[in-house]
C-alpha cells in the first residue's frame, strides 16, 4: 500500500502532499518522506516551520543544560535529500547564521544524510564564511551523492569548485555562477573544473556563467572531456579569438547555448536556432542563443536550463485597465448620478413592459384566441360580434 501511495503522491504540490499527511496513519507515513525531502525548498514559513523541528534534533551546548526536549514522532532529518542552502540562512538573524548554520550541518552529517541537490539562489549578498561553511572538509560525506547543484550566490568559488571536484562523481545538472574578482582565484575554480569534469561517470548538463571569464582557459578545460557533456550553456564569456572546431566531437551532446555566439560556432552548428532572455525582463539585454540537436530528446520543444522562460520574442504585454472610483460627495454629481439611475431603471422597465404587451397581443390574441366567426356565415364580423354577445 505504501508503494502505491508514494506513487500516488509523487508530483503533487506541497500543499496536496500537506492534505495527504491528514488522511491517515497509512497515508501519513508514505507521505512524510515525500514531504520533508526539501524542507527549505519552498516558502519561509515553511522553511522556518521546519527548521523548529529540526531544533528538537539539534545537540548543542544550550540544549544540554535545559529539559530533554521530546522528539517528534519521526526522525525528520533522515528524509532531506535537498537543501536549499540560501533559504536556509535566511531563517537565522545575521550574528548567529554561522553558529545555527554549523549545528544544522553537524546534525545531517550525524544522520549520515546523502543529498541528492543543492541550491543556493543569488541574493547578492556577499558573505563568504557562511556561504562557504558546507565546503568544510567535515562535511564532506554528505555532498558525495550529489547529482543537482545550482550555486548562484556571489561569493569565490574556488573552494566550491575543490569541493565538488573532491566529492562528487555522480553529477547531472551543474548550474553555477564562477564571477570572481580574483584573477588566480579565477583560474583555479577552472582548474578544479576539469577535475569534476574527470571524476564524472555520466554526461553532464552544465551551465557556466562568468562575466568576461576567460573563454579560451574554459576551452582549453573541455578538450580532454568532450564526451562528459550532454547539454552545456556558457554565458557571458570572452570567447574572443577561440577555436570551436571541439563541438565537433562532442559525441553526447544535443544541446548548446551561448551569448554572443562568434560566426564559426553558426556556421558549425547551423543557423537554425532560438533566442532567450537570460532574465525574465523587458529591460534585460542578455540572451543566450540555443541549439537543440536530438529530436528525440526528453525535452523536444524546450530547452533544459529556459523551461520555463520565454522566447526573446515574448508575447504581447497584457494591458490591465486601472479600476476607476466613481465615489463622490459632491450634491450636484450625487443628484445627477441618482437621475440617470432612476431614468435607465424607468427606460428598462418600460422595455419590458412593451415586450410583454407584444408578446401577449401577437402570440395569445391573434393566434391563441378563437371566437368563432368564420366568413361562410355570410355577416360581417361586427354583425357577429353583436349577435353573440349583444
Amino acid at each position: 500500500m505504501v508503494d502505491v501511495i508514494t506513487k500516488i503522491i509523487k508530483d503533487f504540490s506541497a500543499r496536496d502532499l500537506h492534505s495527504a499527511l491528514l488522511v491517515n496513519r497509512e497515508w501519513c507515513r508514505a507521505t512524510v518522506p515525500t514531504y520533508w525531502k526539501a524542507p527549505f525548498s519552498f516558502t519561509m514559513k515553511r522553511s522556518t516551520t521546519a527548521l523548529k523541528v529540526y531544533e528538537s534534533f539539534l545537540e548543542t551546548a544550550e540544549k544540554s543544560t535545559q529539559q530533554t526536549v521530546q522528539k517528534p514522532v519521526f526522525d525528520y532529518p533522515l528524509f532531506i535529500k535537498e537543501l536549499n542552502y540560501t533559504n536556509l540562512l535566511a531563517c537565522f538573524e545575521t550574528w548567529e547564521r554561522a553558529r545555527k548554520v554549523e549545528a544544522i550541518l553537524q546534525m545531517l552529517t550525524k544522520y549520515e544524510i546523502r543529498l541528492k541537490t543543492f541550491i543556493m539562489d543569488n541574493t547578492g549578498a556577499n558573505n563568504e564564511r557562511v556561504y562557504g561553511l558546507w565546503t568544510t572538509p567535515c562535511y564532506a560525506s554528505m555532498f558525495s551523492s550529489l547529482n543537482y547543484v545550482e550555486i548562484h550566490t556571489p561569493f569565490p568559488k574556488n573552494n566550491v569548485m575543490k569541493a565538488l571536484a573532491k566529492n562528487c562523481t555522480e553529477l547531472s545538472h551543474l548550474d553555477i555562477n564562477l564571477h570572481d574578482t580574483s584573477v588566480p582565484r579565477a583560474e583555479e575554480s577552472i582548474n578544479h573544473l576539469k577535475e569534476l569534469l574527470s571524476a564524472q561517470t555520466c554526461p553532464l548538463n552544465l551551465r557556466l556563467v562568468f562575466p568576461n571569464g576567460s573563454g579560451r582557459s574554459l576551452l582549453e578545460t573541455f578538450q580532454s572531456r568532450l564526451e562528459s557533456f550532454k547539454r552545456l550553456e556558457l554565458v557571458k564569456w570572452n570567447f574572443n579569438g577561440c577555436d570551436w572546431e571541439w563541438l565537433k566531437r562532442c559525441s553526447n551532446l544535443v544541446e548548446f547555448a551561448i551569448t554572443s555566439p562568434p560566426p564559426q560556432v553558426s556556421g558549425i552548428l547551423g543557423t537554425k536556432k532560438e533566442n532567450y532572455r537570460l532574465k525574465i525582463s523587458k529591460n534585460s539585454k542578455i540572451s543566450t542563443e540555443h541549439w537543440h540537436f536530438d529530436k528525440n530528446d526528453e525535452i523536444p520543444s524546450k530547452f533544459y536550463f529556459h523551461s520555463d522562460k520565454p522566447l526573446m520574442e515574448s508575447q504581447p504585454p497584457i494591458i490591465t485597465q486601472p479600476r476607476v472610483s466613481r465615489r463622490t460627495n459632491d450634491p450636484k454629481k450625487l443628484q445627477y448620478i441618482r437621475a440617470n439611475a432612476v431614468r435607465r431603471m424607468f427606460k428598462e422597465f418600460d422595455y419590458y413592459s412593451s415586450e410583454d404587451e407584444f408578446n401577449y397581443s401577437s402570440s395569445n390574441y391573434d393566434y391563441d384566441y378563437d371566437d368563432g366567426y368564420e366568413e361562410s356565415f355570410g355577416m360581417s364580423y361586427e354583425s357577429y360580434l353583436d349577435a353573440i354577445y349583444g
